[in-house]
């Protein structure tokens, strides 16, 4: 071995003397930082047992097998999804409970102290339940925004999915399906693509269904346009479409073709939330800021050298108009803009200093808007104003201040003749009202309806059936200190109506609310919207329900 190669191999090996030397430090005990904590009790389910029945209706007593439940007896809590039973007895292992009134399906637990114990799943009769006619048992895929009921009894459905009850596999269902009230898919309009880029937000029809228009953010219908947000169809489900002269049509003869587009020339530059028809008229909601058109007519002439030959051709340009309109727009039925509607000496009105969440018509064409602005057209609105049938601000709708904070959605009963709205906010017209409340048709209070107390959220919609019951979603987890996850069914006066909240919780929120009688002659209601889960249930974002009358 050379002197070199020593001098190396001694020199590592003093450094890994040095560094074994170095790690040889005291080791160093630590206390355990779960010392102190409470030992696990000797309390669990028995899984061999569990409970008996695993369904039943409030009052009911139930049989659950708890195992170390007697040493516990004086201090055992048990719960139905939340809500307190009585405990009838406890013998050895077993448990008697009583179904509470305000029960509701979920999982069952017990309650030592601050330690909680989870058991099995107990299903709550009561006064709603699944819909055995409803077909659409797989869902739709994505949000469903809005329906709208044609003349033929079938429904449009819209929104942002791209399946429907997995019937889009075979022939493509793109944001708009059409269905019967049980959910079937039909296919007797001509719908092609629909929409492949965006989503639908609204859809309506104008007198007896003579077209149908749609809205929401699209560029397309069926792989055509341009389409800015809105479109017609035909009473067929085709998009509606016209030739046009371009500006080589018109000047280069009939070596240049006519254009096809689309019949409905108006839109706007950003996406629309709901649409209305109304005296031969659409009415559009929305946080747009401009009408948008088209003009197919604009080109320049050029020459160019074809050999020793001079030509002429023509090249066409589509130009788009805009035309300042804040939120709320008129629309003739061939999408030229509607100039005498929400428009003052030839300039639109202001409209709102906030957004715009939600808008509801009634039949006399006057339109209620709601949303988290304090003023409408420069004047007080608190999140809430409804427009005559020219647009101007109806100042006789009996509102006052509105709401401190902001509506989240508005809907309208014609058969009650009641509005009903939620949000957030603490009082309305100078007066304690929480999260939700019902208007008269003149706006003013409700006076026999009193809102709860919300907890851990708040309502986020709210639809008054044609027997005065509330369907009531959002993101709260009690109402009036019971156990409400996201979904309850108030009485006109705003308490929990007896035997209808005993489904489970909701995972979403619901957009709309569909309501007839099926072939039991009962009282069912279709649930659309944005939800994953209920009643311990995977859906998919729509479910059919029966209410007892």
């Amino acid at each position: 071995m050379s002197v070199f190669k020593i001098k190396i191999w001694f020199t590592v090996c003093s450094l890994a003397l040095l560094l074994f030397a170095s790690c040889k430090d005291e080791v160093k005990e630590f206390e355990n930082p779960y010392s102190g904590g409470k030992l696990p009790l000797d309390l669990k389910f028995n899984t061999a047992s569990f409970i008996e029945p695993t369904q039943g209706s409030a009052n009911d007593v139930v049989t659950v097998s708890i195992i170390g439940a007697e040493k516990y007896k004086t201090q055992l809590h048990f719960q139905f999804s939340g809500e307190e039973a009585e405990i009838v007895s406890i013998v050895g292992d077993v448990v008697k409970v009583k179904v509470p009134a305000a029960g509701s399906s979920g999982s069952t637990s017990i309650q030592i102290g601050d330690q909680v114990f989870f058991g099995p799943q107990f299903k709550v009769f009561g006064k709603i339940s699944d819909d055995p006619y409803f077909k659409a048992k797989i869902g739709a895929n994505n949000t469903i925004y809005d329906a709208y009921k044609l003349k033929t009894g079938k429904y449009l459905m819209v929104g942002e999915f791209t399946d429907f009850n997995d019937k889009g596999i075979v022939l493509a269902i793109k944001k708009i399906a059409e269905t019967t009230y049980e959910g079937e898919v039909q296919r007797t309009l001509q719908l092609g693509t629909g929409v492949v880029s965006g989503y639908l937000s609204a859809v309506t029809s104008s007198t007896n269904d003579a077209n149908i228009f749609v809205a929401g953010n699209m560029s397309a219908f069926d792989l055509k346009g341009p389409v800015k947000n809105i479109t017609r169809l035909t009473s067929l489900g085709a998009i509606d479409l016209k030739q046009v002269d371009t500006y080589s049509s018109k000047n280069g003869g009939p070596t240049y073709p006519k254009l096809t587009v689309p019949v409905f020339n108006g839109g706007t530059d950003a996406p629309i939330k709901r649409i209305f028809h109304f005296n031969n008229g659409i009415i559009a909601v929305g946080g747009f800021k401009y009408y948008i058109s088209h003009r197919y007519d604009v080109g320049r002439t050029f020459t160019y050298t074809s050999g020793t030959t001079t030509l002429t051709g023509y090249r066409d340009s589509l130009v788009r108009d805009s035309i300042p309109i804040r939120q709320v727009v008129r629309f003739k039925l061939d999408g030229s803009l509607d100039n005498t509607y929400h428009f003052s000496g030839g300039t639109t009105l202001e409209g709102g200093n906030g957004n715009i969440l939600d808008a509801v018509m009634q039949a006399d064409g006057k339109l209620v808007l709601v949303g988290a602005f304090s003023k409408f057209d420069n004047k007080a609105a608190g999140g809430i104003v409804r427009l005559n049938t020219d647009g101007t601000v109806d100042d006789s709708f009996q509102v006052g201040k509105g709401a401190t904070g902001y509506i989240t959605s508005i809907n309208w009963n014609s058969t009650t003749q009641r509005f009903v709205l939620t949000g957030v906010f603490s009082s309305f017209n100078n007066r304690s009202i929480q999260n939700i409340l019902l208007l008269k048709a003149d706006g003013s209070i409700d006076d026999a309806f009193v809102s709860g107390n919300f907890d851990s959220g708040y309502p986020s919609f709210a639809q008054q059936l044609s027997n005065g019951l509330i369907v009531v979603s959002g993101n709260f987890k009690k109402y009036n200190n019971v156990r409400r996850g996201g979904f309850m069914i108030l009485s006109p006066q705003g308490s929990l109506a007896q035997g209808y909240n005993t489904l489970g919780e909701l995972t979403g929120t619901i957009n709309r609310v569909l309501e007839e009688r099926n072939k039991d002659n009962k009282r069912s209601i279709v649930l659309l919207g944005s939800f994953r889960k209920f009643d311990s249930q995977a859906v998919q974002n729509i479910k059919g329900l029966v209410l007892e009358d």
